[in-house]
């Protein structure tokens, strides 16, 4: 060993393992030290030298919807359900195991009339995913709905993006996923994300993607809901997933967007931008780190007397659920594209 270098063994992993990788050292280093994609090198160096067998078949199940609705299912019908022991064996520090995600009931939206509606003007490409798709399918009807009611028609891209793989240091096949979507993707057409960690890997990876957020603020949304029937009433406060806010340094349109619907009150939230500890599998891997972060989110989602907390992340969005089903189920826990359509069509109980 050189003097004054660790070397790259599972002895030295601890300190990357333990990082959640949220990215908010990055906006905040004068240097402009792009650390998310040093620590993802770094995890990708330590795979090839003390390689997670385990790691990467949590991964394969997980972004692989069959073999992930089957889990979440499973967790839908037995409340509480756990990861399986020989996972968190192998995965977690001393054996503690984190709970699954259940299936949420399919939101029922009522049918979307043409009538009034702008002519579409353009079409962009939707990513569909695999956590997204499997746990909140409601997520990607409502950004479809949006889409449509400022004139913009949409088409699904299918497959996961990679940025579990990435944010886990499995470069070489997050690489690889990413340049299949590239293949669907075509020359021209503008990939629209609603998924924060998809969009922060995707722009690292080159793609032209942009989050729904900012798309739809910028293409007359921000004056449709001015119009909508609202959601008098209602209070909400925002968490800022950390790849939209630190990663991809959206922060303004969510809030922009959510301040346009008439009747509701949105109350700033106390370390609105600090994590909430899901990041990726982070909250697998490191149930009780996680389980910490949460548990402060939790505590200043609380302080803010509001009904529901809105978010831009799946993984965001199921792991604050678990604090809320833990709490009686309130506040609830919804994604910002949920709600800002729920301000058109009424908002529904099963969301």
């Amino acid at each position: 060993m050189e003097s004054g270098v660790l070397p790259w063994s599972a002895d030295n992993r601890q300190p990357f393992d333990s990082c959640v990788g949220c990215r908010a050292c990055e906006p905040a280093c004068p240097s402009g030290v792009r650390y998310g994609e040093i620590l993802e090198l770094a995890r990708s160096r330590l795979e090839r030298v003390a390689p997670r067998k385990q790691a990467r078949l949590l991964l394969d199940v997980v972004t692989n919807p069959v073999l992930f609705r089957l889990q979440a299912g499973l967790a839908s019908l037995v409340p509480g359900l756990k990861a399986p022991r020989w996972l968190a064996r192998h995965l977690t520090p001393e054996g503690q195991r984190a709970e699954v995600p259940p299936l949420r009931r399919v939101a029922e939206w009522p049918p979307l009339e043409s009538a009034g509606l702008p002519p579409v003007k353009a079409d962009v490409a939707l990513l569909e995913g695999c956590a997204m798709k499997v746990l909140f399918p409601d997520v990607h009807e409502a950004t479809e709905r949006l889409l449509r009611r400022v004139g913009i028609g949409s088409v699904r891209i299918k497959g996961c993006c990679g940025a579990l793989h990435a944010h886990a240091g499995f470069l070489e096949k997050a690489h690889a996923l990413a340049l299949r979507l590239t293949k669907q993707l075509g020359p021209d057409r503008q990939l629209v994300v609603n998924s924060a960690g998809c969009g922060s890997w995707l722009k690292e990876a080159g793609l032209p993607v942009l989050d729904a957020t900012v798309f739809l603020a910028a293409h007359g949304l921000v004056q449709a809901l001015r119009t909508s029937r609202g959601l008098s009433g209602t209070v909400a406060t925002y968490h800022d997933a950390c790849h939209l806010a630190h990663g991809q340094g959206v922060r303004t349109q969510p809030r922009e967007l959510l301040s346009a619907v008439p009747g509701l009150r949105l109350v700033p939230m106390v370390e609105s931008d600090t994590c909430c500890g899901s990041g990726g599998v982070y909250n697998v891997l490191q149930p009780r780190l996680a389980q910490a972060l949460l548990d402060r989110k939790w505590s200043n989602i609380c302080l803010t007397g509001s009904q529901v907390v809105v978010t831009g992340n799946p993984g965001c969005l199921a792991w604050i659920e678990q604090a809320s089903r833990r709490a009686g189920g309130s506040p609830t826990v919804q994604h910002t594209l949920s709600l800002l359509e729920s301000s058109f069509s009424g908002l529904l109980d099963n969301i």
